[in-house]
């Protein structure tokens, strides 16, 4: 799949689940052997390490859309080279447990293959994550 309308088509949609908190629906775009990961600072924990294949996927999804709403956040721009798809996206963000919001701005990378996201890696700013969720102040 390089048809780049496909690839746009196919990281909208995945956003459009993630605002709806659609986890069947994001997990349908996952290829069984897909790797997840947030890049970033060890400080974060489990948080930055990378996760492979649909149920470790599946448990890491589900943790960030109980913990995270990012239905504000909108895509600044996109980029699509071959398979891959770099999205750059900005805006409020909000911790649900603690009901924080802030205002970051995230680069996602997709990697597909026949369809299906074969490697997804987020790129957050993991210093103002780790003061969100508690994990230092300032």
């Amino acid at each position: 799949m390089t048809d780049r309308n496909a690839l746009e088509s196919a990281v909208r949609l995945i956003y459009g689940a993630r605002n709806e908190n659609d986890l069947e629906a994001i997990m349908g775009w996952f290829d069984p052997g897909c790797r997840f990961r947030i890049v970033g600072s060890t400080w974060l924990g489990p948080m930055t390490e990378p996760v492979n294949g649909t149920d470790s996927i599946r448990s890491s999804i589900q943790a960030l859309l109980d913990n995270w709403d990012l239905s504000g956040v909108s895509i600044v721009g996109l980029h699509v080279d071959g398979d891959t798809v770099c999205v750059h996206r900005a805006g409020p963000v909000r911790f649900i447990p603690s009901n924080i919001s802030k205002d970051m701005e995230l680069m996602d990378k997709f990697t597909f293959k026949e369809g299906r996201v074969i490697d997804f890696a987020e790129f957050v700013d993991t210093l103002e994550v780790a003061e969100t969720v508690g994990l230092l102040s300032r």
